[in-house]
């Protein structure tokens, strides 16, 4: 608290706040590389001071890479754990539409690609021809999946594998046009809808990353992720694309 305070009386316009509330402020790709990481490994050490083996107390090793159990008997170690989540961009069998969805927690008018944690046995693409249809009860062509590209987002610990798929069409329609029905899972998502191209593209500025953002009057509308994030990417790449 002492170091704290000094550095405010320092800087007196610095402000403090969670990583993940300011991440779309960061401009310079090595600092939100550094941040992130130290971020991850500060939830890591937190959540395992005591060996999940026999209840000892643990004590960080190799430079805070790992942490290792402090009882005579015991001395196993435990290396940070990585969560693989699927996040996908769904379009529709056009691509002229994409499925987002928004939880009631977000602040008012974000949307976003789906997502979800991969389960035991499965693999990433599996796993997102199934959170899409746990979702939202659309089916994806598991054919279409594609990787785009990863991110680590360490809140706390989590790895997100970024996809573009493209959905069935409409049940006993041979029209691509048709947009598949949308069948909400309330105890997963708040809201779920299909959103033209053109009218993402002109609604992708603002935007945030955080949770505690409060959008102005068009944002309160639709807006999606900051730039921190994967799904902006996935988001931005599918609605200007000509």
């Amino acid at each position: 608290v002492g170091i704290t305070s000094s550095l405010l009386e320092q800087y007196p316009l610095a402000e403090l706040g969670a990583l993940r509330s300011f991440g779309d402020r960061l401009t310079n790709a090595t600092d939100a590389a550094i941040l992130a990481t130290a971020n991850g490994l500060l939830e890591f050490h937190r959540a395992h001071k005591f060996c999940s083996k026999c209840g000892s107390t643990t004590s960080s090793l190799k430079g805070g890479a790992c942490r290792q159990c402090t009882g005579s008997d015991c001395g196993s170690r435990v290396y940070p754990r990585i969560d693989s989540a699927a996040i996908m961009l769904v379009t529709s069998p056009c691509e002229e539409y994409a499925l987002l969805g928004r939880k009631k927690s977000w602040p008012q008018g974000r949307y976003s690609t789906l997502a979800g944690f991969a389960e035991v046995g499965e693999t990433l693409e599996q796993c997102c021809v199934r959170e899409v249809f746990e979702e939202s009860g659309v089916r994806l062509d598991s054919n279409s999946v594609q990787f785009i590209a990863s991110q680590p987002w360490p809140f706390p610990r989590s790895l997100m594998v970024g996809f573009r798929a493209k959905a069935f069409s409409a049940d006993k329609s041979d029209d691509i046009t048709d947009l598949p029905a949308i069948i909400i899972d309330k105890n997963e998502l708040d809201d779920v809808r299909w959103f033209h191209r053109n009218f993402v593209s002109e609604r992708l500025e603002g935007g945030s990353t955080s949770l505690t953002f409060i959008p102005n009057e068009i944002e309160s509308e639709f807006h999606v992720p900051g730039i921190a994030s994967l799904a902006r990417l996935l988001i931005t790449q599918w609605a200007t694309e000509r």
